[in-house]
């Protein structure tokens, strides 16, 4: 007998991952237009694990939205022969099912409630990214709910209160899902563009034992619910949409929501997952443990942002989703900074799946850059790396950003190249450059390695923000 979802071992962690892997890359690799572009020169037969899903290359945002409005390349369209050659049995049982039940009709039900997309929501550094769930994603979406729920320690007499704005959020979809999931009572209080009044009345209407806030708002929403003289005295957690909380975070919100009339019992506790994600991770009721996340529906790497390349370090949280018919996440890089993810066993609840832990940078390498005519866009420095990966003997790198100055009235890019480029084919370089990071460099080719590697000790790093 197979352990719970949070309570297997390493090794079995392992083989039920393979055997996802096993059918589910192939049929990612096909039935996606993004990876299968990506990916056809590769042998199916060598998808089969985790070395395997490592020949392929990561993908950012910029590579998604290069490739196909919103993303939406990377949207499984299976043919009916695709589905009959990698669906996992679950989905050929149920088609099966439906067959005998409704003939062709039954098919082409049951396909359409696995792969047609019913539902998008925004991610990526602008929310330019739509991630799109199907029926079959929806019902597992409730699970992954009752699942955090659970690591939050939320019972059945629980009653929710969200101040998670409304929106095409995965912050307010997966409050949505936690509570529906876990079949609680809620109310997601707070419409589109309303502020947190919104939310004390429904806190003393429903009596709530557990208000869902963004880290960002919570002290905030305490100061609003004390004007307010909402009665907290039944509220047992506050549940800090965001990352991993520090311990300063923790006391302040603590301390706001105890100023407000709630008890000193009161636990605080974070949920959060990369806005490209589908199910938000949480921490357990005994806290200090980190974001559990869900090792039997996603792969999670941690990878160096300068070589694409795992890492025992720090680096790119980067996801690859399993069995999801929607939006297909293969070694999908999602520009959050982390540390080395926990493999242990949690300390404080002992459960078994790898915990998100320290400091997290949500897009990371993700900046925002002042452009021409006061415009604003985004840079993404991780794809300097990419290219000079593809170059043939460059002995150093560097680049920075700098600021406006008299004689360019806008954010600029400075790259350096020592040794291996030729400085006539700058031009192509440049170009190539922009549409890896989305801004245009001022390019120099020929530097001795030797200068690039003291600016490199003076500004600490390969890459620098010096605005």
């Amino acid at each position: 007998m197979v352990a719970p979802w949070d309570r297997r071992t390493a090794a079995e962690q392992s083989r039920l991952e393979a055997a996802t892997l096993a059918r589910w890359l192939p049929a990612v690799v096909t039935a996606a237009p993004f990876h299968a572009a990506r990916t056809g020169a590769i042998d199916d037969r060598l998808l089969t694990d985790r070395r395997g899903l490592q020949r392929l290359v990561p993908a950012r945002e910029r590579d998604l939205l290069a490739d196909g409005a919103a993303g939406a390349t990377a949207v499984l369209r299976p043919t009916e022969e695709q589905v009959k050659a990698s669906a996992d049995d679950r989905v050929i049982t149920g088609i099966a099912r439906a067959i005998r039940r409704d003939a062709e009709h039954g098919k082409r039900d049951a396909i359409v409630h696995e792969y047609r997309p019913l539902q998008l929501h925004r991610g990526g550094v602008d929310g330019e990214l739509l991630i799109a769930s199907t029926r079959s994603d929806l019902d597992r979406s409730h699970r992954t709910g009752a699942r955090a729920a659970s690591v939050l320690g939320l019972g059945e007499d629980d009653v929710i209160v969200s101040a998670v704005a409304a929106g095409p959020t995965l912050a307010h979809l997966g409050t949505v899902h936690l509570a529906t999931g876990a079949g609680l009572t809620a109310l997601h209080a707070r419409g589109a563009g309303a502020d947190l009044a919104a939310v004390a009345k429904a806190t003393t209407d429903l009596a709530a034992t557990v208000l869902v806030v963004a880290t960002e708002e919570a002290v905030e929403l305490a100061d609003t619910l004390r004007r307010a003289r909402a009665k907290l005295r039944d509220l047992r957690t506050v549940v800090a949409y965001g990352p991993p909380l520090t311990a300063e975070e923790r006391g302040a919100i603590l301390e706001a929501f105890t100023g407000a009339g709630a008890s000193s019992d009161l636990r605080v506790r974070a949920l959060w997952a990369p806005d490209v994600g589908r199910a938000p991770w949480a921490e357990c009721a005994e806290g200090g443990g980190g974001l559990h996340t869900y090792p039997d529906l996603e792969v999670l790497e941690v990878l160096d942002p300068l070589t694409g390349r795992v890492t025992d370090g720090d680096g790119d949280l980067t996801v690859t989703s399993l069995g999801w018919h929607g939006t297909a996440h293969v070694r999908f890089q999602t520009g959050t900074w982390v540390d080395p993810l926990a493999t242990d066993p949690c300390p404080g609840c002992s459960r078994t799946v790898p915990r998100i832990t320290g400091d997290v940078a949500p897009h990371a390498w993700e900046l925002t850059v002042d452009l021409d005519g006061g415009e604003r866009g985004t840079i993404d420095l991780r794809g300097i790396a990419a290219v000079v990966a593809g170059l043939d003997g460059i002995e150093a790198w560097r680049a920075e950003l700098r600021g406006p100055d008299e004689r360019v009235p806008r954010d600029r890019l400075l790259i350096e190249l020592a040794g291996g480029a030729d400085p006539g084919e700058a031009a192509g370089l440049e170009r190539r450059f922009e549409a890896a990071t989305g801004l245009v460099p001022e390019l120099t080719v020929g530097v001795h390695p030797d200068e690039v590697a003291r600016s490199i000790d003076e500004v600490g790093g390969v890459l620098a923000d010096r605005r």
